[in-house]
């Protein structure tokens, strides 16, 4: 009986092959679509979550109470306070994570992603030991601990490692580094990713300080780990003004954070999880548009063998043997949609890898597969077990007694659903299309061309190395100009960049602004091509007298000054580096000029209030401004690119892993979720048409077969066959309204929503909604032409043969 059941799925399968191949294809498109997509969605919600207890880990912020400025790094004594005074902790940590640039007896050079931190981290995150010390390995001053593939490539293997010696080029004043263990390498989804855990003197000299001068200290992240059943929320309410009621700043509030949340929540990213969530749901939206039309054209083809089951009726069939004959034979069409989805995943993996940026674990992506799969199918049969029943039953009712209906209600909805969905991802795809478009056009204050960043510089450097280094770039012909900063684009400001101790003439009490504090040299206007708006930009170096600043005009739109130049402001900030490099944290500033406004981040921020200040002189010990950018002929870019590389490495090997980019790159770069979005979208909508198209075609050829005879009267009756055309076509261009009534709005929503996170954005213009309704009316019309075309010009005569 199986094998009889099998022989005849197929062979139906292959009778109806349009119908069935079209809502096979469909199907498998649409698990190939969402499965990766819910995979990245678990892989970025699911940060950290490796580590045991992962639920009572937290993550301590601070804010500024007068700007609500958040700062992700907080006072270094947070950690040993929270574990004294908070019953609820059970555990506390503090670290800094900085690169470190080290070597070895036979590895001349390697660049280690460090924490620097004690022991108390393990009582918090757990690490799985391979080799060494697994009790106490940062016990003493300078012991490190390795992850195993990093002992692997300096010693060769994990026990070889123990005991060895790393010394630090970028600490190069500091003794050798012991190692103590080994440690397995972190997962990729971690915020903690590093190479080394180190006991370093800059953090015990720190802990060490006087408690005033520890808070004070912004430099630190702190994370807890609560006792089970804490009240975290209104553990973190009471916890508000912990900085200020335990000595630190008074306009400070602490703030917690589930480390699961710091991801999306606390770091920057290039996709926001508000885009992940839109691209699951439009997954979402895909495959439910390909199941419905799978249901609609296989519950349409076993309506067409009615037939068939009657004469099984007359034979002495039961009705139960015909659903369960229905049954088996759409689980053999969802089992090989199943199959190519799952090819279908695999072959799109390395492409979504590529374009996300993770590595997809095959596993865990079966896994997923697997789970959706056996819900898709669950839901499939349960929806045909009721539909079959029905038919069941007409098919043991006499011929006679047999409803007389047009084209059933559930088929037309399916249908307007799929054009409905279709239209939502073709609009997304043009929005985004159009954004990009805009900002690819948008001035951004400065001309771009020919400048290239050297990022990674050390901030403890000789003075007398860093001379070599600008030495060694100017002398390359083709270099023009070179200027010192810590300007970076980003998404966002650096909270350490954000201010808000700004006093100027004519300050309210109640005024609270943030300004972005760029530190920049004489040359940096000039390479830059800013234009100055009133004064001067300075010429001279830093002399130790009054220092000079430069405002952007939002800056003097913020203050309000009439006449800046000249204008003294005083500026106050929180900067361990500037403390050891002996320059005032809090001092008065002479405005000398104003620049125009100029995008320092992407268009998803506005552009804020900035003042540029005079930076570090290049022969101090330690340089905050570890940036440098070059300006040379426009299109000579990745010649001298290659030029500096030579010039680098001969200069100091330390210098090879040194980053060069040019700066058209690095604005491009921030358009790499649109860029993405656009081709995920693209694609979403391209199947989810062609997916609409081929079931709307099948549902045509199936209508037109089934409406013969209303055809051939209407003829007999004096029906030309263009009026035979114009009914379908009404019907077709009907549903199509009634999917764009739904559509458009739902696509506006979420579009607009989505432009919202850009302070410079496009509008969606009203022709772009008309003019995807008229395309896709006219895909349809293409689509069905011929085989209206046909019924239309059919011989009445034969129907009547026929029937």
């Amino acid at each position: 009986m199986l094998v009889h059941y099998i022989k005849i799925a197929f062979r139906n399968i292959w009778k109806y092959k349009t119908q069935s191949l079209t809502g096979i294809f469909g199907l498998a498109f649409g698990l190939a679509c969402l499965v990766p997509a819910l995979y990245w969605m678990r892989y970025e919600t699911t940060y950290d979550s490796s580590y045991p207890d992962a639920d009572r880990l937290y993550r301590v912020y601070a804010m500024e109470k007068s700007s609500g400025k958040v700062s992700e790094l907080v006072p270094i004594i947070l950690s040993r306070k929270l574990s004294e005074q908070v019953p609820a902790v059970e555990a506390a940590t503090v670290f800094m994570a900085e690169s470190n640039n080290c070597k070895t007896e036979t590895v001349p050079h390697i660049s280690l992603r460090t924490l620097t931190t004690n022991n108390s981290f393990f009582g918090v995150f757990p690490q799985e030991f391979v080799s060494g010390d697994t009790q106490q390995p940062l016990l003493l001053l300078h012991n490190i601990v390795l992850t195993e593939s990093i002992a692997i490539r300096l010693f060769g293997d994990v026990e070889s490692a123990i005991g060895k010696q790393i010394q630090s080029t970028y600490y190069f004043f500091n003794p050798p580094y012991t190692v103590t263990a080994v440690v397995k390498d972190p997962p990729e989804n971690t915020n903690l990713s590093f190479d080394a855990l180190l006991n370093h003197d800059m953090l015990t000299g720190m802990l060490e300080m006087e408690e005033q001068f520890q808070w004070i200290q912004y430099a630190s992240q702190v994370y807890v780990k609560f006792y089970p059943h804490t009240d975290t929320g209104r553990l973190g309410e009471e916890l508000c003004d912990f900085i200020s009621r335990s000595g630190g700043s008074e306009n400070s509030d602490m703030g917690i954070m589930p480390i699961t949340d710091v991801r999306h929540q606390l770091s920057s990213n290039i996709f926001t999880l508000n885009f992940i969530r839109l691209f699951v749901a439009a997954g979402i939206l895909l495959l439910f548009s390909a199941l419905f039309n799978f249901m609609n054209l296989y519950l349409d083809l076993f309506r067409q063998r009615i037939q068939e089951f009657r004469q099984r009726t007359v034979h002495g069939a039961k009705s139960r043997q015909l659903i369960r004959q229905m049954l088996f034979e759409l689980s053999c069409s969802i089992l090989l949609a199943l199959l190519l989805g799952g090819g279908l995943v695999f072959l799109v993996r390395p492409t979504f890898s590529r374009l996300l940026d993770l590595t997809m674990d095959g596993s865990a992506l079966i896994t997923l597969f697997v789970g959706c799969g056996i819900g898709l199918m669950l839901l499939m049969l349960l929806i045909g077990l009721i539909t079959f029943w029905r038919l069941g039953r007409l098919a043991m009712q006499p011929l006679s007694k047999e409803a007389k209906s047009g084209q059933p209600l559930l088929r037309r909805v399916a249908v307007t659903l799929q054009i409905a969905v279709s239209v939502v991802f073709i609009v997304a795809a043009l929005v985004v299309m159009l954004q990009m478009h805009f900002v690819d056009r948008k001035e951004m204050g400065f001309d771009r061309a020919g400048i290239i960043q050297l990022y990674g510089l050390p901030p403890y450097m000789e003075g007398s190395l860093r001379t070599a280094l600008i030495q060694g770039l100017e002398a390359i012909p083709q270099i023009e100009n070179i200027t010192t900063s810590n300007f970076e684009p980003l998404h966002n400001a650096k909270p350490e960049e954000l201010i808000s101790y700004v006093d100027w003439p004519g300050k309210s009490s109640d005024e609270t602004a943030v300004f972005n504090m760029i530190p920049v040299d004489s040359r940096f206007a000039d390479l830059f091509g800013l234009k100055i708006v009133a004064g001067e930009w300075w010429s001279d170096s830093y002399n130790g007298g009054m220092q000079k600043v430069v405002l952007n005009e939002e800056a003097i739109r913020v203050m309000g000054l009439s006449e800046p130049i000249g204008t003294i402001i005083r500026l106050s900030m929180d900067n361990v580096d500037l403390d050891i490099a002996g320059l005032e944290t809090e001092a008065e500033y002479q405005v000398v000029g104003v620049v125009n406004d100029f995008h320092t981040l992407s268009l998803r921020s506005p552009i804020l209030p900035t003042i540029f200040r005079e930076s570090i002189p290049l022969n101090a010990l330690i340089v905050t401004e570890n940036i440098l950018y070059l300006h040379v002929m426009p299109g000579q870019e990745q010649e001298v690119m290659q030029r500096i590389r030579t010039a680098l490495s001969a200069i100091d090997p330390t210098f090879a892993e040194l980053r060069l980019t040019t700066l058209d790159e690095l604005y491009d770069n921030f358009n790499q979720s649109e860029q993405v979005g656009l081709k995920m979208f693209s694609v979403l909508a391209t199947v989810c048409l062609l997916i609409s198209l081929f079931g709307i075609y099948a549902v045509a050829a199936a209508a037109a077969q089934r409406r013969r005879k209303e055809i051939a009267i209407r003829k007999v009756m004096g029906a030309k066959a263009g009026d035979i055309v114009r009914m379908f076509f009404r019907e077709y261009i009907l549903q199509v309204i009634i999917a764009g009534a739904f559509a458009l709005p739902l696509a506006y929503l979420v579009m607009s929503r989505w432009l919202v996170g850009y302070a410079y954005r496009t509008n969606i213009p009203w022709w772009l909604l008309a003019g995807v309704i008229v395309s896709v009316v006219a895909v349809v019309l293409f689509t069905v032409w011929g085989q209206v075309w046909k019924a239309g010009s059919s011989n009445p005569a034969e129907v009547v043969k026929t029937e």
